[in-house]
C-alpha cells in the first residue's frame, strides 16, 4: 500500500514543477521573475544569504541552520522518530536496513523537487501575494498554505486536477496511517502494557490498540485546527518537534552511546528539554521582543525562532541527562548488552562487490548532498 503511495505522490506532485518551469522558461526564467516581483530579496540561494538575520526571507542565521535545524531538529527527525525507526527495524537484516536508509536519503534530496520548488513557481506566477495563516484567515487573502493547491488549480485540468488532488491525500494517508499506528504501538505496549495493565490477554491489547487508533485520529483533526494561530504549517511543525522530538533525540543518544546513562537520568533529562522548549516558546509567544534572547538576534522571525530553541532544548535536555547521571547508580553491564553501542555486537555479513555495498552508495550520497549545497550556495 505505501508502495503505490510512493508512486502517487511523485507522479501527482511532479506535475507542477514540470508545467511551472516550461510556462516560467526555465531555472533562470524562474529566478528573474521572482527577483522582479520581490526586489532585493533572496529566494534561491541556501547559504550566500544566512550570514545576518536581515539579508534572506526566513530571517535566519546559518549557525541556527546548522545547529538548531541540522543538528537538533533533522538528526533528531530522521534517527530517533519511531515512525522511522520501524520501517528499519522492519528490514530483512542489517545490509537491507542500510540500503533501505541509504535509497530513501537519495528521494529526500529530490523533495525540494515537490515541496519547494512548487512555493517559488508561485512567488514567480501567481498575480497576488500569499500572506501568513492569521492575516489570510483575518482579511480574506490566500495564506502560504495554500499554494500546492492554488498552483493545481493554475495547470491542471480536471483529469490531471484528480491526479494531484490524489497525490496530496496518498501523501497524507501514508503520513496518518503511519503515525497513527506508531502512536497506538508506543502506548499500548510501551505504558498500558507494562504500567497498567500487565496481566490482560492479546485480545485485550488488540482492542485497545484500535481504540487507541480512533483517538489518534480524532486527536490529529483537533490538533490540526491549532495550524490558523502560526504563519504557516511548516513553523507549526517546527514547534512540536522541538518540543517532543529534540528531547527525545538526546535522550536516545546519550542512553545508546554512553552506558554510564541511568534510567532516572534519561527521565529528567526528557522532561527538562520538553519543559524548557515550551517555557521559551511561552515566552516569545507573550513578549515577541525575548527572540532576541533565543535566537541571538531581534531581527529573527519566527521560524529562526523555533530553529534556535531547538538548540536550547538539546543543550538542555543533555546537560540535565548527564548531571542526573552522575548522582545516581548506573545499571550494571550485563543489562545493558544489546541495548548499549559499546556492549552490543555488531552483525556480520558477507562481502558484496563495491556497488552493491550500503557504505558506497552512502558515500555516493554524501557526494550528492555535498554538491547540492555548492550548486545552490
Amino acid at each position: 500500500n505505501e508502495v503505490l503511495q510512493f508512486f502517487l505522490i511523485w507522479l501527482g506532485c511532479l506535475l507542477i514543477p514540470v508545467v511551472g518551469l516550461i510556462e516560467t522558461g526555465g531555472w533562470s526564467g524562474m529566478v528573474q521573475r521572482i527577483a522582479e516581483n520581490f526586489p532585493g530579496q533572496d529566494f534561491t540561494h541556501m547559504w550566500s544569504a544566512t550570514g545576518s538575520f536581515t539579508a534572506n526571507p526566513m530571517g535566519i542565521h546559518w549557525t541556527g541552520i546548522v545547529f538548531g535545524w541540522g543538528l537538533a531538529i533533522s538528526f533528531g527527525y530522521w534517527c530517533t522518530d519511531f515512525l522511522i525507526i520501524q520501517r528499519v527495524m522492519a528490514a530483512r537484516d542489517l545490509r537491507s536496513a542500510q540500503l533501505g536508509t541509504v535509497i530513501g536519503a537519495f528521494f529526500k534530496m529530490m523533495v525540494p523537487l515537490i515541496v519547494i520548488l512548487p512555493g517559488l513557481l508561485g512567488l514567480a506566477v501567481l498575480p497576488f501575494k500569499l500572506v501568513s495563516e492569521p492575516e489570510a484567515v483575518a482579511t480574506g487573502a490566500h495564506s502560504y498554505n495554500e499554494v500546492l493547491p492554488l498552483m493545481l488549480a493554475r495547470y491542471c485540468g480536471p483529469g490531471l486536477l484528480g491526479l494531484g488532488v490524489t497525490a496530496l491525500i496518498a501523501g497524507f494517508m501514508s503520513g496518518m496511517a503511519g503515525n497513527v499506528s506508531a502512536f497506538a504501538t508506543v502506548w499500548t505496549y510501551d505504558i498500558y502494557r507494562p504500567l497498567i495493565r500487565k496481566t490482560a490477554s492479546d485480545r485485550h491489547y488488540v482492542r485497545m490498540g484500535r481504540w487507541c487508533t480512533i483517538l489518534g485520529v480524532f486527536i490529529s483533526i483537533a490538533t490540526a485546527y491549532l495550524v490558523m494561530h502560526f504563519s504557516s504549517i511548516i513553523v507549526y511543525a517546527q514547534v512540536v518537534f522541538v518540543i517532543f522530538v529534540v528531547p527525545m533525540f538526546g535522550t536516545v543518544v546519550l542512553g545508546m552511546l554512553w552506558k554510564r546513562t541511568t534510567p532516572a537520568a534519561g527521565f529528567w533529562g526528557l522532561l527538562a528539554g520538553m519543559v524548557a522548549s515550551f517555557l521559551l516558546f511561552l515566552w516569545v509567544k507573550l513578549d515577541p521582543s525575548a527572540v532576541r534572547y533565543v535566537a541571538f538576534s531581534p531581527d529573527a522571525k519566527d521560524m529562526a525562532d523555533n530553529i534556535y530553541r531547538a538548540m536550547w532544548t538539546l543543550i538542555a535536555n543533555v546537560a540535565v541527562t548527564v548531571i542526573v547521571t552522575l548522582f545516581t547508580k548506573p545499571k550494571p553491564e550485563s543489562e545493558l548488552t544489546g541495548l548499549v553501542y559499546g556492549l552490543t555486537e555488531i552483525p556480520s555479513h558477507e562481502r558484496f562487490p563495491l556497488l552493491k555495498r550500503p557504505a558506497f552508495w552512502a558515500a555516493a550520497v554524501g557526494l550528492g548532498f555535498v554538491a547540492l549545497n555548492i550548486i545552490f550556495w
